[in-house]
């Protein structure tokens, strides 16, 4: 069962992407969150966009604090990864988003406004590691997103939103896996 099955089953909008990344997934799951999304070309640019007319512009900096400014962390699990979530009429300027306790996610189903789960996840891959032994040295890292609408409203706005941002949203979610992997390429294996 995915992580993120336990906050959204049930849904009207869905992205999946994944990579498999040369390092074992507990240190797939640290160095996610270290991921320094300034360092792509495509990120900052995007957000910017997105920023358009906020008051809180997005800004592309490490992943993890970016996932603590924007998100609430519903969910983790040491060595497999972490669940992120937000409620916000997402359409409107500025994202209508609204701070809720965790515990209030699932259950949440206020007027016009959907709730959204993003999750990060990294399994083992066994893969021959040499001699006569098979070693998880490396995982697949995937990266999910659903939205359930709260209401016909929400649904519909939804809908054109997602029509808009769709391409984009993939494209962030691409860069950021590849980032992962380019950050695990580069840094000596410790675990």
């Amino acid at each position: 069962m995915a992580l993120i099955d336990a906050f959204l089953p049930q849904f009207e909008f869905r992205e999946f992407h994944s990579r498999r990344v040369g390092v074992r997934a507990r240190r797939a799951v640290t160095e996610m969150r270290r991921v320094d999304l300034a360092d792509s070309p495509v990120i900052g640019p995007l957000f910017r966009l997105r920023s358009l007319g906020s008051r809180q512009p997005l800004q592309a900096g490490v992943l993890g604090e970016f996932l603590e400014r924007s998100f609430v962390l519903l969910h983790e699990e040491p060595g497999r990864g972490f669940v992120y979530g937000a409620i916000g009429a997402f359409w409107s300027a500025g994202g209508g988003v609204r701070r809720f306790a965790p515990d209030g996610f699932a259950s949440n189903r206020d007027p016009g406004v959907v709730r959204l789960a993003w999750s990060f996840e990294f399994e083992p891959i066994e893969e021959h590691a040499g001699g006569d032994r098979t070693d998880p040295v490396a995982c697949l890292a995937s990266t999910e997103t659903r939205i359930a609408c709260n209401d016909p409203h929400a649904r519909r706005m939804m809908w054109l939103y997602w029509l808009a941002i769709r391409p984009a949203s993939g494209l962030i979610r691409r860069e950021m896996l590849r980032l992962l992997a380019r950050r695990c390429s580069h840094r000596p294996s410790s675990s």
